[in-house]
């Protein structure tokens, strides 16, 4: 068994399983991006993902609510394989909120109003209650002064902040996290990690894309490190930072410069 497998059958028997990833193959013509992904996150845990660029970990989360369909293996969902039917798929995306890398808010839209669109259009609510829910989620993230201004006249930080509520809106059970800071300028992407240690520490269900290091190890509480599309090393961050197994997360992380 390889050193991947031993450490997802160590998982699955700790805490309570909510997303478990099995044997998962993808490919895009013969180009195979992930190659029997198998990994386990639990519920109100972090799991971060990283690697080089192009080694499947983008795919994976693309898969983790179906926006992509597998061919090999399975992605589990509160013990409950992802449904391969779209309409089905799209009930069970509803559970989980996910943060893209560029913001993809609507730009005729105010920021209120981006918040409030799903959960009035999708989930029925009315628009007192969106209203106010959203409100609060733009306050939650350190916009409340903003909620009248359109996209445009919004920095990057504060753009990807308010993707962050209108996911949040929805009220997801798990979060997923794109690169959400790659699109950003260094100023910026300080307040949107804060964001996100902020829901991590009231224990939200989080997988995170990401090449914030220092974010990975200081919030992640669990870490796998992808190449060419498996996951050559998992473990705690400070395994994984500190005293690293594998020979190829070593050299990633030293090509990052990463001295811990």
């Amino acid at each position: 068994m390889t050193p991947q497998g031993n450490a997802s059958l160590r998982r699955k028997s700790e805490g309570d399983a909510v997303i478990v990833y099995d044997e998962v193959v993808k490919r895009f013509g013969s180009l195979t991006v992930l190659n029997g992904v198998s990994a386990v996150v639990n519920r109100g845990e972090v799991v971060c993902l990283i690697g080089p660029s192009g080694s499947g970990k983008s795919t994976l989360l693309r898969c983790t609510n179906a926006l992509e369909t597998l061919n090999g293996g399975q992605v589990l969902f509160d013990g409950v394989p992802l449904p391969a039917d779209d309409k089905k798929a799209r009930i069970v995306r509803r559970r989980m909120g996910m943060v893209f890398q560029n913001f993809e808010l609507f730009p005729h839209m105010t920021a209120l109003q981006n918040v409030m669109v799903g959960p009035v259009t999708v989930l029925g609510e009315s628009e007192a209650s969106a209203r106010a829910k959203a409100d609060a989620l733009l306050d939650k993230v350190g916009l409340a002064e903003k909620a009248a201004t359109y996209p445009s006249a919004l920095s990057g930080g504060q753009q990807q902040r308010v993707a962050i509520a209108r996911a949040l809106a929805m009220d997801p059970e798990v979060m997923l996290f794109d690169e959400p800071t790659s699109a950003l300028d260094p100023e910026t992407i300080g307040e949107v990690l804060n964001v996100m240690k902020a829901l991590a520490d009231e224990g939200m269900t989080m997988v995170v894309v990401t090449h914030e290091m220092s974010f990975a190890r200081r919030v992640g509480d669990w870490i796998l490190v992808f190449d060419h599309g498996r996951i050559v090393e998992e473990g705690p961050p400070q395994q994984i930072f500190d005293a690293p197994q594998q020979e190829r997360t070593r050299d990633f992380l030293s090509h990052l410069g990463w001295n811990g």
